[in-house]
Order: C-alpha cells, then structure tokens, then sequence
C-alpha cells in the first residue's frame, strides 16, 4: 500500500468548509474596521461574520473529529497572521507621487499591534475551546443532540473569545465598565446569531457526511 497516496488524500468537501473557515475568519477581520449602529448600539461590522467561523468548526469536528478540526484552526491562525504581515507590507510600500488614498489605506486595513494581538489571541483560545466542549458533549450524548452541543459550545467559547479579546485589546484604554459592557453586547448578539444558525449546522453535516455513515465515537473524540 502507498502510504503515502493515502495520507495525502484529503476529503473534499473538508477541503471546501476548510477554505469557507479561512475566508470567515478573514473577511470578518477585515469588516471590522467599519463601526456600524443598531440603534444605541455600535458594534464592529465582523460580529456578523466571525459566528460562522463556530458553525463551519463545528461541522467539520462532527465530520472528521477533534484532531482535524484543531489542523483547521492552527491552518486559520497561520492564514491569518500571513494575511496580516502582508497588509503591513502593502501598506508601508512608498505610494505613487499622484495617489492620494495612503492614509485612507493606512486607515482602513492597518490594524493597532494590540489589537492584532487580542484577535489572535481570542481566535485561538475561542476556537480550541468550541472543539473541546463539542467533541465531549458528543460523547456524554453518544452523538445525539448536534443543535445542544453546537449552542452549548458556541455559548461558552464565543463568550471566551469576546473577554480574551476586550481585556488584552483595550485594558487600561477603556473603564472596565465599558469593557463589560462591551463584551455583554457583543454575547448577546453572537449568541442570537447561533441560534439562528443552528439549522444551517444540521444542512452543513448532512452534506459534509454525504452518503458516509456516522463514524463510531472514539473516548478521546478523535
């Protein structure tokens, strides 16, 4: 057997919610440098992206296990820093005698070091956290109840991410209140988003699994 044909094969619909992870994760840094308005409450236009970044996470741990879904998001850190240290690149490059954007660009796409930092930082404690309570609730559950272990692990990592990023990103620029109040906010409006959202994990397995039968839950999840 050519082992090594057989560990390059990699499923393609992984592939294809891998690559739809990646472009969540991205896209909803870059929205949010815009500040929007509902009402009395402004948020970062990215909270209406980065909640789907759970929902693909989830699919492909419900898939393919813990050990893939963990690649996933170590792969999603690394894009995410490559993308970055190329934005800083683009934006220092001498601009053209008759452009006159530099500063707007600058603006718009060059993000504070701290605050890169907390997103970082709130990605990976976020996401590593929704993979572990995921992967435990389906074995406590025997695979069963895909809607309670998604909101339940949803619930408590994007409340994980929302604090790791505020208190690294802005303590001692913000008072706390307005850093409570903040991450308060932004819960309740990622937790409404999730669950909303909870029929659209169900379609995502259903065809991420295709005609595969569910595979036999392993004690360490994998």
């Amino acid at each position: 057997m050519d082992h090594t044909k057989q560990n390059a094969e990699v499923p393609f619909r992984l592939l294809i919610l891998a690559m739809a992870f990646v472009t969540c994760l991205i896209a909803a840094n870059l929205a949010a440098s815009k500040i929007f308005s509902l009402g009395e409450l402004s948020m970062t236009s990215g909270i209406i992206i980065y909640p789907l970044t759970f929902l693909v996470l989830d699919s492909m741990a419900e898939i393919w296990g813990k050990q893939v879904a963990q690649k996933v998001v170590w792969i999603g850190l690394a894009a995410n820093i490559l993308f970055t240290l190329l934005l800083q690149a683009a934006i220092h490059l001498p601009p053209a005698p008759f452009w006159s954007g530099q500063q707007a660009y600058a603006t718009v796409l060059g993000a504070v070091p701290r605050v890169v930092l907390a997103s970082l930082c709130g990605y990976t404690v976020s996401q590593t956290l929704d993979i572990t309570i995921f992967i435990r609730l389906k074995q406590r559950t025997n695979g069963r109840k895909l809607w309670l272990r998604s909101l339940m692990s949803t619930a408590v990592s994007q409340l994980a991410d929302s604090t790791v990023f505020m208190f690294i990103g802005f303590s001692g620029i913000l008072p706390l209140a307005a850093i409570f109040s903040t991450i308060g906010t932004e819960y309740i409006l990622k937790f409404s988003y999730a669950v909303i959202g909870v029929p659209l994990i169900y379609l995502a397995v259903r065809w991420a699994r295709g005609n595969r039968r569910p595979a036999a839950i392993a004690p360490d999840g994998h």
